[in-house]
Formats: structure tokens, C-alpha cells, sequence
């Protein structure tokens, strides 16, 4: 009886110790692997760049990205200041080379009747000396420019300094009809201004020479 209480206990120890065992084998196959793996994942992070923050001290050189900010807003700079001021200069000179007179006709005047055979000061205003004046009749109606030898009025004509207007005299050849003086060219230089459109009208039938005349001095103003 006493035998079997003594294979009972040391079985018990036997047991007992084996697990003691165990743990302890376990336990340190843990350590090692922590102590293994460590290393390998410190030199992982370390491939990544460290943000610098209060808590761990470390900050990132900014020298290089501080030189390519400055670099590259250089160029912005330079190059849109170079833009502004070629804009600029170019305004400049359409503006120095400008010659627009803002031309107004003040022919005909309001109620004035036109007559075949007539000689009328065609007037205007203009901020600018006008010198050398491009004009043609136009038919209201067609939209086309009448011959100068049908209209009497020539092409191409030189403004006296002191008059500042153009004498026309109405060709005899012309049709009755609504017409308008178009200008194209003011002092050598592209333009387009028109006149208010007018009539122009026979001479009444069965009058003498001397009051034609006064039909044209009354029309003329």
C-alpha cells in the first residue's frame, strides 16, 4: 500500500515538474524573439524620414526645400514682372501711335436741303488737326460708294488748316436720293466715320441761273 502512495507522489513530481519546465522554456523562446526582432524593426523606421515634433527634438533639414521655394518664386517673380511691364509697354505705344480724332460731322445740318449743282462745306469736329481726309458718297439704299467724278466728291482730299472743312460741290451727273459721306482715312491713318444719311434733290425745273444761285446760298446756310 505504501509502495503505491510512493509511485503516486512521484509520478505527481515528475508531472509537476515537466510543466515548471515548460513554462521556463516558453518564457525565455519569448525573450529571444523580442531581442531578435527589435533591431529589425528599429532599421525599418529608420528608412522613413523622422517628423520633428516637441516631444522627441528631432526636426528635418528645411534647407533645401527653403532654396526651392526661393528659386522657384525668383522666377514667378521675374517673369511675371517681365510680362506686366511688356503688356505694358505695348499699350503704351498703341496708345502714344493712336490717331483717332473722334471724328463728328456736323454736315448736313438739321432740316438742310441738298441740291444737284450746289457747292456745300462738309464740317465736322475732331479733337485732333485734321490735314489729309479719305472720304466717298454713299448710297443709303445699295450700300455702295458713288464714282468721285458721278459724286463730285474726291477721294482723296488736303484740309486747310484754317478752315477745318471740305468744300463739295455736287456732282450734276448724281441721282436724286438718301446718301451719307463715309470718311476711311484721317491723316495717312486707317478710319470709319459716317455722316448723318441726306437727300439730295434736282433743282427746281423752269429757274433762271440767279436763282439757283440763292436756292444754293439758302441750302448751304
Amino acid at each position: 500500500m505504501k509502495s503505491w502512495k510512493r509511485i503516486t507522489l512521484v509520478i505527481f513530481v515528475l508531472i509537476g515538474g515537466t510543466m515548471s519546465f515548460g513554462y521556463w522554456s516558453i518564457n525565455q523562446f519569448d525573450i529571444a524573439l523580442d531581442n531578435i526582432s527589435a533591431p529589425y524593426f528599429a532599421n525599418t523606421h529608420s528608412v522613413y524620414p523622422v517628423r520633428g515634433n516637441a516631444s522627441n527634438g528631432v526636426y528635418p533639414p528645411k534647407d533645401g526645400l527653403a532654396s526651392v521655394s526661393i528659386e522657384t518664386s525668383g522666377k514667378l517673380t521675374t517673369s511675371t514682372g517681365s510680362e506686366l511691364a511688356s503688356a505694358s509697354q505695348e499699350v503704351s505705344e498703341e496708345l502714344a501711335t493712336s490717331t483717332d480724332p473722334g471724328l463728328f460731322f456736323t454736315f448736313p445740318k438739321k432740316d438742310t436741303k441738298v441740291y444737284i449743282g450746289c457747292t456745300y462745306p462738309i464740317s465736322w469736329q475732331s479733337t485732333t488737326m485734321i490735314s489729309s481726309l479719305e472720304a466717298a458718297l454713299i448710297d443709303a439704299g445699295a450700300r455702295e460708294a458713288v464714282e468721285p467724278k458721278t459724286s463730285g466728291l474726291a477721294k482723296e482730299n488736303t484740309i486747310e488748316k484754317e478752315s477745318q472743312n471740305l468744300n463739295w460741290k455736287v456732282g450734276f451727273s448724281i441721282w436724286p436720293g438718301a446718301y451719307y459721306i463715309k470718311v476711311s482715312k484721317i491723316n495717312g491713318v486707317e478710319a470709319e466715320f459716317r455722316s448723318q444719311v441726306f437727300k439730295i434733290s434736282q433743282m427746281p425745273k423752269g429757274i433762271d441761273e440767279k436763282e439757283k444761285i440763292n436756292i444754293c446760298r439758302e441750302s448751304s446756310g
